[in-house]
């Protein structure tokens, strides 16, 4: 009887734990798990952000730079045909 009227206590003190429902966090607690979350995920973004830039900039400068090399050497072509000698007489 004893066990019985043992158990049956521990059971219902169980239940009851477990129906309780959590409290809902403060604002300040809320505040802090956002600002948690997003300074990860700022990280995370500059550091992808950085990696893009380094790879564009290794593919659009030598682009560029070639594209000025070709506009330099077109230039001087075209200006050094444009200069005629004045003949000796």
């Amino acid at each position: 009887m004893k066990k019985t009227l043992l158990a049956s206590a521990i059971l219902v003190c169980g239940l009851a734990a477990c129906n309780k429902e959590p409290e809902p966090p403060t604002t300040a607690q809320i505040k802090q798990r956002i600002d948690s979350i997003t300074t990860v995920r700022i990280k995370e973004l500059d550091e992808q952000a950085r990696l893009d830039l380094e790879h564009r900039i290794k593919i659009e400068v030598k682009v560029k730079v070639d594209s000025m090399v070709n506009a330099a050497m077109h230039a001087s072509s075209t200006d050094s045909a444009a200069v005629k000698k004045p003949a000796i007489k």
